[in-house]
């Protein structure tokens, strides 16, 4: 008896309402089935459709009257919600959580001296495309025989943007793999390594130094000053600066910053010019780079400094006119002597031959003699 009333019930209660209502007993009369977050305002819960990886998804038997069936499709990095599309027999995506991108390492590259004992510097540019901030990166150097990478070998792996050259390397080519890491999201990204550089040589004495500067007698515009790499092995001057004090001045008028990945040959010249036609017409060929700044009338002093700003070479005395001093060239020439192979950051009159326009006495080599240009000038040559 118990059972039939209850069964009574049911058909009264499915036959009075025509909607369905979870968590309500007064569902919306549009809708079939109305379902609400909480049945108390305290406590509160969300509709979950099915979750499914994509064997099971397929697994599904669907067929074209399961036209609009959903599904939350959960695949590696996908998570989509998915609709079968009946017609067409396929799953659509209706919405697909953003997949948060890993770290990119750009331009990956490495600075410093390719000698045994010389520090290599690696550096890259991190991007992110969600804004994870950049965590601690992973470095891998490497030799090979070649620059093309032949018989790579790994020489140090780590956190470390650094690497310290050895005698075993003199000879081989040099790269170095960087690992992108964010703090937050999805990470490590894909390693890339740098180009080959080298080969890493054995040291050689001699650095850049002030070789030649120049105050042509008959032609001011030809003006410049040049400097030599007394080393066998190329120097990078990356960032390295040349400055130069007018008259009495002990701050610098003008400077020149050797912009990124300048390399000076070994027992090579760099000549900076005050007009780029006029000392190309003169001399016959181009200087490597032009300043009108570097205009000196031969009072004038130098300094030549690294991109840490220690003070690798001078010529005069900065804040000390050199009008009737050893540094003295107006319309003349001042030349480096040839035992010279290095800078010195004290201002050595002795290292310099000397021609000007007046006399000085008590000078190694200054001579009252001005200089005619190009043929009491050597530009691009040094030792001469």
């Amino acid at each position: 008896m118990d059972r039939f009333f209850l069964f009574l019930v049911f058909l009264f209660y499915n036959f009075t309402y025509s909607q369905v209502g979870i968590n309500t007993t007064s569902p919306s009369p549009a809708s079939v089935l109305e379902i609400k977050s909480s049945n108390n305002g305290v406590n509160f819960g969300g509709f979950m459709i099915p979750r499914v990886t994509l064997v099971e998804r397929n697994a599904i038997p669907v067929t074209a009257t399961d036209n609009g069936l959903m599904v939350f499709l959960q695949e590696g990095n996908a998570r989509c919600v998915q609709i079968y599309n009946g017609v067409d027999s396929q799953w659509e995506n209706v919405y697909c959580m953003p997949v948060n991108q890993a770290p990119v390492a750009n331009n990956v590259t490495f600075s410093g001296l390719l000698e045994d004992g010389e520090t290599l510097t690696a550096s890259f540019a991190y991007s992110d495309a969600e804004g994870d901030p950049a965590g601690t990166h992973i470095y891998n150097w490497y030799r090979a025989d070649d620059a093309s990478g032949t018989n790579q070998i790994l020489l140090q792996s780590g956190s470390s943007n650094t690497y310290v050259l050895t005698a075993s390397e003199v000879n081989s080519y040099i790269a170095v793999e960087i690992t992108p890491v964010a703090t937050t999201g999805t990470s490590p990204g894909t390693a890339v390594l740098s180009t080959y550089q080298g080969p890493v040589l054995t040291p050689s004495p001699g650095g850049i130094f002030f070789s030649e500067i120049a105050d042509p007698n008959n032609n001011a515009s030809a003006r410049f000053v040049e400097l030599y790499n007394g080393s066998a092995n190329p120097i990078d001057v990356s960032g390295w600066q040349v400055l130069i004090y007018f008259n009495a001045n002990s701050s610098p008028g003008g400077t020149y910053t050797f912009p990124l990945g300048t390399v000076i040959a070994g027992n090579s010249t760099f000549i900076i010019a005050q007009d780029n036609a006029v000392f190309t017409s003169v001399y016959g060929f181009a200087p490597d780079v032009a300043l009108a700044i570097f205009n000196s009338n031969g009072d004038d002093n130098f300094e030549l400094r690294d991109d840490t700003n220690t003070l690798i070479d001078v010529y005069g005395i900065p804040g000390m006119d050199g009008t009737g001093t050893c540094s003295e060239f107006e319309d003349g020439r001042a030349l480096r002597v040839s035992t010279v192979i290095q800078g010195n950051a004290t201002w050595n009159e002795a290292e310099w031959i000397v021609w000007a326009d007046s006399t000085v006495s008590g000078c190694t080599n200054h001579t009252n003699s001005p200089r005619n240009a190009p043929a009491d000038f050597s530009p691009g040559s040094h030792p001469n």
